[in-house]
């Protein structure tokens, strides 16, 4: 048998687990210590790009999560050695003291976004399906299965791993484990159960395909670093009275009409068995569902009933024990948790629900109150769990709904503390030479009307660059950068501050004007790689993207941002600095705010938008006082112009040559196949663009006057003899566009022109 040991695992687990997407992340945001069995916040705002560290001085088994439940997690040791991977909320065991790290993506492909989330840890793990089995995410050993036969799994499972298991046939096999005591979990590829329970575990097969089974060391998913020998077997024929076990609901109690999946529990696996599904009202007198005849059963249920089945072996039967599923009752409301503090002057908080029903059909209403008392519906949040954005204190609570009955889960209240900030209008100055004021902590924030600073305190914490001892500064005048005028300017202690951790500088401004916004500040960083980014965000700080990335200035150097038209009230302009633990701060003087334009209402208008190859149309521009067209040049509001080709015009206008807003229009220019138009032709076709019908005038009467219709490309599509002097057509059944007719007197063409169908 196989001994492990720490370093084998980290190596299994790196190596081994190849099916695995793994996601290393090389920039780090946010920290936590876990001293003891214990729940807390890793970050408030990790990206899609971060990893956050974590500092375990206990060990065994944790949960990660992230507030964007589409998120894949990787847990790693501060070298990068894998510990586990997965889609939120991931599992794994810590297995020494140490540091480790969490990495966040968006996906398996290790997709970046830059949007915060909140990163969080829980101890225990979150193992236990809600089927009832128990969900490893380390991979150990493995199976081929190719027919029905048996063999080993693993020499050495604990009791945290899962083996993979590859079926090229189906049937019903035995899992065993050499613990009796063991508690094993059958799933798919992907988890979804197919069977649990104690040792040996019969589960059936499908389809070819992969499979999982899961080791625990009892029902309550525990794990346990001690060998045991994982195997399976093909069962053999059925004879005499089977034992039909007990029937297994996914869900007990219904709210509405929904699907049910049964299965047995304990029942006997053979091969030759029968089954058979019956439903009862009262569990007195059973009704059979003759198209029910496998081990598993899948009904849409509308009722309160009970359901069993009947196993068989040729003459011998026997009945599960019966399930029964109601529908309605009252639900159970549980207790709302928040899933942290709010930040000084509010932030995103994600709430759920413990304790609570889990009925199919359950609806899902959360509220919102100041007092906790008048309570208000959250527009749209109608699921489990819901993430908030709270700027002021507030009660939350969630009002579950089975059929009629309803039930409110306890509140929880948020209490937002000092901090609060109103929006700026431009423009705005901030020169950073007034003493810093009181926001969240002391003398933290240029003035508490605009601005917020995270974390409000230590080495990462902006400050005036001559009161770091306010912000509880190491080495407070090491470092720190000259103002480029004045007394005073902002100061990212990225000298003293651990590398790669970081603190942000937010300012909420108001950017509602269709016009063009510019952001300026002077900016210092004589060396090393420590960095600022700017980040916008348009929706009060929930998502952020990037607008300028400065790395080394060597001196004072003025940079400039241009917004154009965010129309947003609610904007946050975040200055957020990475350090280095360098030999200098990073410095930013001297900032303003302004609106240097409005964008004028620039349209553009085309007299056609399809021409033939060869002719002339008319663009024409509106809404300002000067104007460009692309790809002509003309520089006028209105432009004639002779495409050859489809040709996409734009038009740039300006009123003060700041701001340029554009219109465009696209012209379709087809070939007319050599067809002319015949103006002043003796052949009235009238109206003339037409949409049900046309009159085609002769001068004259002829026996043999007939019209021919082509479209764009000189086909002919239609052909009608002109009888009288005015002949209606109707062409609604023609397509929108250009087309050409012909009219003929007597063999001679004496009308060609261009009709339009609208």
């Amino acid at each position: 048998m196989r001994k492990k040991s720490l370093l084998s695992l980290l190596f299994i687990t790196l190596c081994c687990n190849y099916s695995i997407a793994q996601c290393i992340n090389s920039s780090s945001f946010g920290a936590a210590t876990v001293s003891g069995c214990s729940s807390g916040t890793i970050s408030t705002c990790n990206y899609a790009l971060e990893y956050g560290e974590i500092t375990f001085n206990v060990t065994g088994a944790f949960t990660f999560n992230s507030s964007i439940s589409t998120d894949y997690l990787t847990l790693t040791t501060s070298a990068n050695v894998v510990i586990a991977s997965g889609q939120a909320p991931l599992t794994a065991t810590v297995p020494a003291t140490g540091l480790y790290r969490l990495h966040v993506s968006t996906n398996a492909s290790c997709g970046t976004q830059s949007t915060c989330r909140i990163t969080t840890y829980a101890c225990g793990a979150s193992t236990v399906n809600p089927s009832g089995g128990c969900i490893n995410t380390t991979q150990y050993g493995n199976a081929t299965i190719t027919s029905c036969s048996s063999g080993t799994i693993s020499n050495c499972n604990w009791a945290l791993e899962y083996s993979d298991l590859t079926f090229n046939t189906t049937g019903s096999f035995v899992f065993s484990s050499s613990i009796v005591t063991d508690f094993l979990t059958f799933t798919d590829g992907f988890n979804n159960i197919i069977a649990y329970g104690t040792q040996p575990l019969v589960g059936n097969v499908s389809s070819p395909g992969s499979y999982r089974l899961h080791v625990s060391k009892d029902a309550a998913c525990a794990t346990e670093q001690v060998c045991r020998v994982t195997s399976y077997d093909c069962n053999l024929p059925c004879s005499g009275t089977p034992n039909a076990g007990t029937t297994q609901a996914n869900s007990s109690s219904i709210c509405s009409a929904s699907t049910i999946n049964f299965n047995l529990i304990g029942a006997t696996m053979a091969n030759g068995l029968t089954y058979l599904w019956q439903t009862s009202p009262n569990a007195s007198v059973w009704t059979s569902v003759s198209t029910a005849t496998n081990s598993t059963y899948a009904q849409s249920v509308s009722a309160t009933s009970y359901f069993r089945c009947i196993v068989a072996c040729g003459s011998f039967t026997s009945a599960s024990n019966p399930v029964l599923i109601t529908l309605g009752g009252t639900p159970v409301g549980g207790t709302t948790i928040d899933s942290n503090p709010v930040p000084c002057g509010g932030g995103y908080v994600t709430y759920s629900l413990s304790g609570a029903s889990t009925s199919n059909g359950l609806m899902y209403q959360w509220q919102s109150s100041a007092n906790g008392t008048v309570w208000t519906n959250i527009s749209g949040k109608t699921l489990s769990s819901t993430t908030e954005l709270v700027s002021t204190s507030t009660y939350f609570r969630c009002i579950l709904s089975c059929g009629t009955s309803t039930t409110a889960s306890s509140s929880v209240y948020t209490a937002v503390s000092s901090g609060g900030v109103i929006y700026a209008t431009a423009p705005y100055y901030q020169t950073f030479d007034n003493t810093w004021q009181n926001g969240c902590d002391i003398d933290d924030v240029p003035d508490n009307l605009y601005w917020k600073n995270s974390p409000t305190s230590g080495n990462n914490s902006w400050r005036r660059q001559d009161d770091g001892n306010s912000a509880s500064w190491a080495n407070a005048g090491f470092g720190v950068v000259v103002p480029a005028s004045g007394i005073g300017c902002a100061d990212f202690h990225s000298s003293t501050s651990a590398n790669n951790s970081k603190g942000e500088l937010a300012f909420y401004v108001n950017m509602n004007q269709n016009g063009k916004y510019a952001l300026s500040f002077y900016y210092l960083n004589v060396s090393g790689s420590d960095k600022l980014d700017v980040m916008l965000s348009t929706d009060a700080g929930n998502s952020y993207s990037i607008k300028g990335n400065y790395t080394t200035q060597s001196s004072w150097t003025k940079k400039t941002i241009y917004f154009n038209s965010p129309n947003s009230a609610t904007c946050v302009i975040k200055l957020r600095g990475t350090a280095d633990n360098g030999n200098d701060d990073i410095g930013i003087d001297s900032l303003s705010f302004k609106l240097i334009c409005l964008n004028p209402n620039v349209t553009a208008v085309t007299s056609t938008s399809v021409i033939c190859a060869g002719q002339s149309l008319t663009l024409t521009a509106s809404g300002a006082t000067n104007y460009t067209w692309t790809p002509s040049g003309i520089q006028t509001a209105i432009a004639v112009v002779t495409p050859t080709i489809n040709t996409h015009y734009v038009v740039k206008g300006t009123n003060d040559g700041l701001c340029f807003p554009t219109a465009d229009v696209l012209v379709s220019v087809i070939s007319c196949n050599g067809i002319e138009e015949l103006y002043g032709s003796m052949i009235p076709v009238y109206p003339n663009p037409a949409d049900g019908y046309i009159t085609i005038s002769l001068a004259n009467q002829t026996s043999t006057a007939y019209c021919e219709i082509l479209n764009a490309f000189g086909k002919i599509i239609r052909k009608e003899a002109l009888k009288q002097e005015k002949t209606l057509l109707n062409i609604e059944e023609l397509g929108s566009g250009i087309y050409f007719y012909k009219v003929y007197q007597n063999g001679v063409n004496t009308g060609v022109g261009k009709l339009i169908k609208q």
